[in-house]
Formats: structure tokens, sequence, C-alpha cells
């Protein structure tokens, strides 16, 4: 059975729409809300029932989150967004005089800019000049030597849908005595991810997107050597360790494990919906989902391709995660237009660039309709041009 087929009722968005943003925004699923709505009309009714389970609804979210990102739940912290856990990777790491950062065209500002805060030591930010994806792990090797401390990448590319071999970026990191630092935010949920087995020492994700749960919570995966190695930069009652000496004047101690990280209470209704985001594309499995959307972005990239239309993403199945990015004068009216006729893409303004997001609720048919409404777009733009007699 095609994946679409089983889990397409499960968002009610696809009866009349072809969302086609996952990677912004994805729809809520009816057990997303069912569990919103389960968790509020509890606190309305009975709310020491939640008081009662805030830590073990906490550890069941990272326990599925382990299983996503090929890691233990105790090297997993939960944050707010993806930036605060790119914030808390950098501010880990204390960087030795005459450090560099290495960065692509992948890298969201958010990864970058915590290494330029003031009262930090200075860091150089090498950047690899903007090209075709295919120059860009060259690059990142010319870039790296002796002094690089971090290697910082997102690991599917939201601007062209490029997904970085993260392998192959950790073996290079190994190699300088620096750590790789990954934004999965694009990834997760749609790319089989092994941090482990891959050598990652940083991760930051949001449990939205295509993991299919609420904006308002992210996470942070740290390998476990530097959990105890590096200190955490700010403490809260969740991550201390309040039995482990701090009756003393001036004692700090830490809980075991990434927790350490977690400073007070997180988003709890966010944390039932995001449970439940996470349970559908476990049982789908994200094998088949990659599988799943691949096929989707390829019928999508062989279609603009036949109409002539510069597509941005690469068409190799290895070298591309589930975003599909191609060039189209005038993005943003296209896109009004395609909102208008039920079919949701983003356009950005600044390069005219158009990005597609298929995830496993989507089918042929949403690619066909965004398709067909490119060609009434460009229809009606041409009749648009025809002088009247």
């Amino acid at each position: 059975m095609v994946l679409s087929d089983r889990y397409r009722s499960l968002f009610p968005i696809t009866e009349t729409r072809a969302y086609l943003f996952a990677g912004g925004l994805a729809p809520a699923a009816t057990p997303v809300r069912a569990a919103l709505d389960g968790w509020t009309d509890r606190w309305m009714h009975d709310p020491a029932y939640h008081r009662s389970r805030y830590f073990e609804e906490w550890e069941i979210l990272k326990d599925r989150l382990a299983a996503v990102l090929g890691a233990d739940a105790d090297e997993i912290a939960i944050v707010d967004n993806t930036s605060r856990g790119s914030n808390l990777a950098v501010q880990m790491i204390a960087p030795p005089p005459g450090a560099n950062i290495v960065t692509d065209p992948t890298s969201h500002p958010s990864a970058v800019w915590p290494w330029l805060l003031p009262g930090r030591r200075p860091v150089e930010v090498r950047s690899v000049p903007d090209g075709p994806p295919s120059t860009w792990m060259k690059g990142i090797e010319s870039l790296v030597d002796q002094d690089t401390i971090a290697v910082v990448v997102s690991h599917v590319d939201p601007r062209t849908g490029f997904c970085h071999d993260l392998r192959e970026l950790a073996g290079l990191t190994r190699g300088c005595g620096g750590y790789l630092i990954v934004d999965a935010a694009q990834s997760a949920g749609a790319v089989p991810i092994d941090a482990e087995a891959a050598g990652v020492d940083f991760m930051s994700g949001t449990l939205m997107k295509w993991l299919l749960g609420p904006p308002g919570l992210g996470y942070l995966y740290a390998r476990r050597e530097h959990i105890e190695s590096l200190a955490p930069p700010h403490v809260g009652y969740v991550g201390a360790d309040r039995d482990g000496g701090m009756d003393e004047p001036g004692d700090l101690a830490y809980r075991p494990g990434a927790v350490r990280h977690e400073i007070g209470l997180a988003d709890l209704p966010g944390i039932a919906a995001a449970r439940r985001g996470l349970d559908i594309i476990l049982e789908a499995g994200i094998p088949d989902i990659e599988q799943h959307v691949l096929e989707l972005t390829g019928q999508m990239i062989d279609g603009l391709t036949e109409r002539g239309i510069h597509v941005l993403t690469p068409p190799g199945r290895a070298e591309r995660g589930g975003v599909v990015a191609f060039h189209f004068d005038g993005a943003v009216q296209l896109c009004r237009h395609l909102r208008r006729l039920g079919v949701d893409v983003w356009g950005y303004p600044e390069d005219d660039r158009v990005r597609a997001d298929p995830h496993l609720y989507n089918n042929p048919g949403d690619v066909d309709r965004l398709l067909q409404g490119i060609d009434a777009y460009r229809r009606a733009g041409a009749s648009a041009r025809v002088p009247r007699r």
C-alpha cells in the first residue's frame, strides 16, 4: 500500500488542499489535535493529573526522539526551538586562541551568530562561497585546518534541498579535532539519521515541521562524551542535582545526562501533541517516509524540468532530502495564485525562489495540482500580455 493511502486520512487538510510545505509548518494530524484537546480538557477538570505526570511525559518524548535520531534518550535535552539548541551547543565550547569555524551555504544564521556574541573569545568564521551544492563538501575540506574548532551545517539545506553526508563530515572534523554541529530541522522525520553511528557531536532541531508536532518545542542532541566534559552554560531546577551537595555555598551539581540542559517547565501541551506526531513518524518508518518523499520530489523535479523551470535541488536521490526548490520570476505572486487554487508552497522574494516540501500525507495527485497550477499561472500571464484588438 502506498504510504499516503495509509496516513492521508489522518490529515483533514488533504480533503481540500495540496499542502506542500512540511518543512515550514506541517498540518496537524487528528491524533496530534486530539492530544492537545485532551491535555486542555484535563487541565480544566483535573490539573493534578498533569502535575503528577510532568516528567514521565517528558521522558516518553525523549524516548521517541532517540529512536528518530539514532541516539540514547539521555543524550537528548528538550528545548524550545532549533535555535536554542544551536546556541547551547556553541556556548558549551570554549574556543582556543586563533580558532576558526567552517560553515557552508546550508548553515542557518542561528547556528553561526552565537560564535560572535560579545564576551566570547573571537573566532574566525570561514564560509564556503555559494554555488552548486556539489561543490560544498570540497569547499569545506579546503577551509578546515588544525585550528578548526567546529564545522557547522544543516543536514538538509532549506534553500535547495541538498542533503549532507554526515559520516563524511564527521570524519573530517575528527581529523582536525573539532566538533560537528548539525541543524536537523529539515531532515529529522524525512531522512534516516543515526547520530551516534555517523559521529555527530551536536544536533539541534524542532518537533514541528517533518516531525509533525506543534511549534514551541525543539531538542539538542549531545554526544555522550561531551555531556560530562562540557559544562552547561545555564542551569535550572530541572537540570540541577538538588541532592548533589548544593546545600553548601558555591556548590553546584548536575543531573546525569543531557537533562542538565533543561532549565524549567517545558511546553507540556506541546509535549503531549509532539508525542503523537512522533508516533505517526515511527509507525510509518522513516526509511519508508524517505522513499515516498523521494518519489514525490522526483516527480516534481521531472515535471518542473519538462516545463523549462530551473530546479535548484540536486536530481540525485542520494543528494537530496524532502525539499524541492526552483527559480520562478515572481515567486511570491505564483505562490499566491497557487494558494487560491488550494496548493500551498512558499515563495521567497529576495531571490525569486519557490520551495515545495511533500510529506507522507501527500500523493502524486498533489504534485500534479502544483504543476497544473503553474501551467495555469503561465497561461494567465501569457493571455494578459496579448494586446487587445
